[in-house]
């Protein structure tokens, strides 16, 4: 049993690199980072990517509890059903409980939340759509 755990060899694993090959996905040149080159000297087609700015310094708390937590028209029973993962299943149901004072359900939470999302980013998911879209014909 002893040899047994002699012969293991626990690898030098970096957590920063494995960071970024969770981001990033695993790139052509293997783990080791690219020669920074300034923006000006990157190719065309490789722009960096720009990521939403985070905007919850924009909105207060009331404004949060107006947006997301209002009662919506229809039901879960007259929709589609939609897995969520266990985890976020579970904070879903806290915020509701919690923010919502239980008087709100996870459907109508995600409903809003969904309304909201696609009002903040429908060029956006235009822009992508169409220049992902190609025609039959």
């Amino acid at each position: 049993m002893n040899r047994d755990n002699e012969k293991r060899v626990t690898p030098n694993l970096d957590e920063n690199e494995l960071m970024n090959l969770m981001v990033d996905g695993i790139r052509k040149d293997g783990f080791k980072n690219p020669i920074e080159t300034t923006p000006a000297e990157q190719p065309e087609n490789k722009k960096p990517v720009i990521r939403e700015q985070n905007r919850t310094e924009r909105i207060s708390p009331t404004e949060y509890e107006e947006i997301f937590f209002k009662e919506v028209k229809s039901t879960a029973r007259h929709g589609k059903s939609a897995y969520i993962d266990p985890v976020h299943h579970k904070k879903l149901t806290r915020i509701v409980q919690v923010i919502g004072d239980d008087n709100i359900t996870i459907y109508a939470y995600l409903y809003n939340l969904l309304e909201h999302h696609f009002r903040e980013f429908e060029e956006l998911i235009k822009e992508i759509y169409e220049e992902k879209h190609k025609p039959l014909f």
